[in-house]
């Protein structure tokens, strides 16, 4: 069990590991597990008081409203940088290391999903110069989204193929369920988006990776922390890994 001094402990080493900025209670929680129910035991009534007792500076909510031509430009930009269509992922490393930088969400709330965001990236540089690398990278993501939404019409009534995985986030008790097709580069991107080390548990192979991810969501629901992340024991780790392979 964590004492308080293990909590101080918790936030000022992701500070110091964010370049001094105090993560909001939302990523803490994320991260280490920690939530409001773990404070209160601690005597501290909120995420606030934690942060000043720990000695550090509140993360302040960045209330920028970026507009849609905005958002373009700073999706062009990253395009540029990488050299080919940002990934979720992508974005949200760039936002952890840069408070001010949208998050992902923003880009597909304002700007549409992957289809919808690669054309209005095409309208907003419509009869401008300059941008002939854009249209060529946006044509080919509108071109495979086609496809990909032609296959999966093909295929709805099919079952797929894949794996359902376990993974564990850095020292803290804290696993991520999922499911994937290409295991390999689902634990990739995985390492991307997340701040600390993984480790993958297990994976159970199927051909029905939606059900039997729903089966185990269901299982451990009331050991849910924040969306895929689940608080587990060794006995629930254990039982995860019995399963081997269901077709």
């Amino acid at each position: 069990m964590l004492t308080k001094k293990d909590i101080l402990s918790e936030i000022q080493k992701l500070t110091k590991e964010n370049g001094g900025k105090t993560p909001g209670a939302k990523k803490f929680e994320e991260i280490t597990g920690i939530g409001p129910y773990d404070l209160r035991k601690h005597s501290w009534s909120n995420y606030g008081e934690l942060v000043h007792e720990a000695g550090l500076t509140p993360n302040k909510f960045d209330n920028t409203k970026y507009g849609h031509e905005q958002l373009c430009k700073i999706f062009i930009e990253v395009i540029r940088e990488k050299g080919k269509w940002p990934t979720r992922a992508v974005l949200d490393v760039k936002r952890y290391n840069n408070s001010k930088f949208p998050a992902s969400r923003t880009f597909y709330k304002k700007l549409g999903l992957t289809g919808n965001l690669a054309q209005s990236i095409l309208e907003y540089i419509k009869d401008q110069q300059g941008f002939e690398d854009i249209v060529d990278i946006c044509n080919t993501v509108l071109e495979k989204y086609k496809n990909e939404n032609k296959t999966e019409e093909e295929n709805t009534e099919k079952k797929t193929h894949g794996w359902v995985y376990l993974i564990k986030h850095g020292s803290y008790n804290q696993y991520r369920i999922g499911k994937a097709t290409n295991l390999l580069r689902r634990l990739g991107q995985n390492r991307i988006e997340l701040p600390e080390k993984i480790t993958p548990v297990h994976s159970i192979e199927t051909v029905d990776i939606t059900g039997v991810e729903t089966y185990w969501l269901n299982r451990f629901k009331s050991k849910r922390l924040n969306g895929d992340w689940f608080n587990l024991s060794r006995s629930d780790v254990k039982e995860f890994k019995a399963w081997k392979r269901i077709v």
